[in-house]
């Protein structure tokens, strides 16, 4: 596939991409968001997407994300995080360590855990089984979806006129093996944290 089709294929179904992307990672499947979310904030400089379609495309999919992941939790709870955890990464010891981050920081937590990975993708489960008060999880989940998202597209955004089109893909590929290495990494610090 081409530079020109990947091209039409983000200018045709972009907004979905962005929508469903951000969604598989804020509830536990593995994507690059932050890189992603660069990466689209410099397609929208060069004008290949709209800034308010990509900016309300993130805003959703994140927002869903967290929302999907706090009914789940609230609704099946600690027994579907025993059964499926494994499949986020989820060990008992994490679950403990980072209930323990969210019940210390609660609203911070809510606000500004998007910005930690790890934290990102169990906050909102741990905030469901923990019944937090869904309003408040949900005004609170509005204004850190929408500082996560758009902090990230606007860099992305003044970067991207700085960076030539054809060198985009290249911007892709280090997003794609930074991301690859960040999963590695991660991995190793587990089976190490394990074995101690």
């Amino acid at each position: 596939m081409n530079q020109e089709n990947i091209m039409f294929a983000l200018e045709t179904y972009g907004y979905w991409i962005i929508l469903v992307t951000l969604f598989c990672g804020v509830i536990g499947i593995p994507a690059p968001e932050e890189t992603f979310l660069v990466l689209i904030g410099m397609l929208t400089a060069q004008h290949h997407l709209e800034m308010i379609w990509t900016g309300l495309s993130a805003f959703c999919g994140s927002l869903s994300g967290m929302l999907t992941a706090y009914l789940i939790g609230r609704f099946l709870g600690l027994p579907f995080m025993a059964k499926y955890g494994r499949f986020l990464k989820v060990t008992p010891a994490r679950w403990e360590r980072m209930s323990a981050k969210f019940h210390r920081y609660g609203t911070l937590t809510i606000l500004f855990g998007l910005f930690i990975p790890g934290l990102r993708q169990l906050a909102p489960y741990i905030a469901g089984t923990s019944r937090y008060p869904f309003v408040v999880y949900m005004v609170f989940s509005i204004i850190g979806s929408a500082l996560w998202a758009l902090s990230y597209i606007i860099v992305g955004f003044f970067i991207g006129d700085q960076i030539p089109l054809n060198y985009l893909p290249w911007v892709g590929v280090a997003a794609l093996l930074l991301f690859i290495g960040t999963i590695l990494i991660k991995k190793r610090s587990m089976k190490g944290g394990s074995r101690a």
